[in-house]
């Protein structure tokens, strides 16, 4: 056998048994919702352990806070433009759950404009209900529903809502938080 041969089977055996390393996306939820009546979804994504979504736990206070990053794509991870980021705060009384603060943010174009309601605002520009809440071994599910008259603003950083430029988003959303996106205060 001649040595081109041999080294042109040798790599092709380097090649097929060589360990790969991992880059698979993975997508444990999604928000959807439709925004002046036009139905978007945005997911909830993962790699390699690594997601803009996260959330903390305060056991002290038994209060859960999450921050949902709903992605354009299924196939990314890291993007803020158009990208839809769901904040929520829940604390449990007994078996009561009591939602707490609550935002929808939908970066147009990233930080530089975008849209913003809060159920905390004076006057209140968003409603939402929790309808499941369940910790798990897999970590926590989260399921719910909500109607915002977001307000536009820009940059989204300065804080300042002009309410005179609404944009109605209605929606539900859905995720089985990973136990590696929580963090314990």
């Amino acid at each position: 056998m001649s040595f081109l041969i041999v080294r042109s089977a040798a790599f092709a055996a380097a090649i097929l048994f060589a360990p790969t390393a991992s880059f698979a996306q993975e997508t444990f939820g999604t928000i959807t919702a439709s925004i002046n009546g036009e139905e978007r979804t945005w997911f909830l994504t993962t790699q390699d352990n690594e997601s803009q979504s996260f959330g903390f736990m305060f056991s002290a206070a038994n209060l859960q806070s999450f921050s949902l990053w709903g992605q354009p794509t299924d196939e990314t991870v890291t993007s803020l433009k158009d990208t839809l980021l769901f904040t929520f705060d829940v604390m449990s009384v007994g078996d009561q759950l009591i939602p707490l603060e609550t935002t929808l943010t939908y970066l147009e174009n990233g930080w530089t404009s975008g849209w913003h309601a809060s159920k905390s605002s004076e006057p209140a520009t968003m409603d939402f209900s929790l309808t499941n809440f369940e910790k798990s071994d897999d970590g926590i599910f989260v399921e719910g529903t909500f109607e915002a008259a977001t307000g536009f603003s820009e940059p989204l950083s300065s804080g300042e809502i002009d309410l005179s430029r609404t944009l109605q988003m209605n929606g539900t959303f859905s995720a089985t938080l990973p136990p590696f996106l929580f963090e314990e205060k």
